[in-house]
């Protein structure tokens, strides 16, 4: 069984700036690449007809944002629920991030799937 020292140390890595980061710009850029990509690959998807990689690129964009999304989840985990959110104690601001990141990586994740739901509809959009 870990002591105290551990699972403050613990707490400290999942609150420390790259999981924080991770949580709140890992949706942004799942987004960001998904439309990118998508954009770039419609012609050579039109091309030879296989139209799958439009889908996996929405599949690892939404795979990004999940991953984003239990980095922030977990950070959230190892902060005090009793902190406000607004307190200038950098223990307060991780909370905050990680509910950001949290909300974002939602958000981006529903975006996401917004942008794809045309993809399944247009089945052959190249005519």
């Amino acid at each position: 069984m870990g002591t105290q020292a551990d699972v403050n140390a613990g707490a400290l890595r999942w609150l420390s700036p790259l999981p924080l980061w991770t949580g709140i710009l890992a949706g942004p850029f799942a987004w960001a690449l998904d439309l990118t990509a998508s954009y770039a690959l419609v012609k050579w998807v039109c091309t030879t007809r296989i139209y799958g990689i439009l889908h996996a690129v929405s599949l690892l964009a939404l795979a990004i944002v999940c991953v984003g999304g239990v980095v922030a989840w977990t950070a959230l985990q190892h902060t005090d629920p009793k902190l406000a959110t607004d307190d200038g104690l950098p223990r307060a601001r991780a909370r905050f991030m990680a509910i950001l990141g949290l909300t974002i990586s939602t958000l981006f994740a529903l975006q996401i799937l917004a942008a794809t739901i045309p993809k399944w509809v247009l089945f052959d959009a190249c005519r």
